[in-house]
């Protein structure tokens, strides 16, 4: 029994080492909020907004999602500049209510 285990899992750590495994991460769409409630990110089919607490933009602009396995590159091609410029943001799934972006815990909110 412990023979086939291990054959299992060799096996599943082939799979991933070679990529057979892999499965991209799915866009952040939604509106979310880090812990204190000092900035807000919306993701939408429409574009996407990074804000402070008052709700206003520090980045805002049309956005486009370059998945990994656990996450992604959230690309915002931010319009608050004279020459709209591209922002990145490492975005890291923890789990489907809570997201990192750039090491900060952003939450689902409705």
């Amino acid at each position: 029994m412990l023979h086939v285990a291990a054959a299992g899992l060799a096996a599943g750590l082939l799979a991933v080492s070679t990529g057979i495994a892999h499965a991209d991460a799915a866009a952040p769409v939604g509106f979310w909020v880090n812990q204190t409630g000092s900035e807000q990110l919306l993701v939408s089919q429409s574009g996407c907004s990074l804000a402070n607490a008052a709700g206003v933009p520090t980045t805002s602009g049309p956005c486009s999602w370059n998945p990994s396995s656990r996450g992604g590159i959230l690309t915002i091609l931010s319009s608050q500049t004279r020459t709209p410029s591209p922002v990145y943001f490492n975005v890291v799934w923890v789990n489907q209510s809570t997201i990192s972006v750039e090491g900060d815990a952003f939450y689902r909110r409705g």
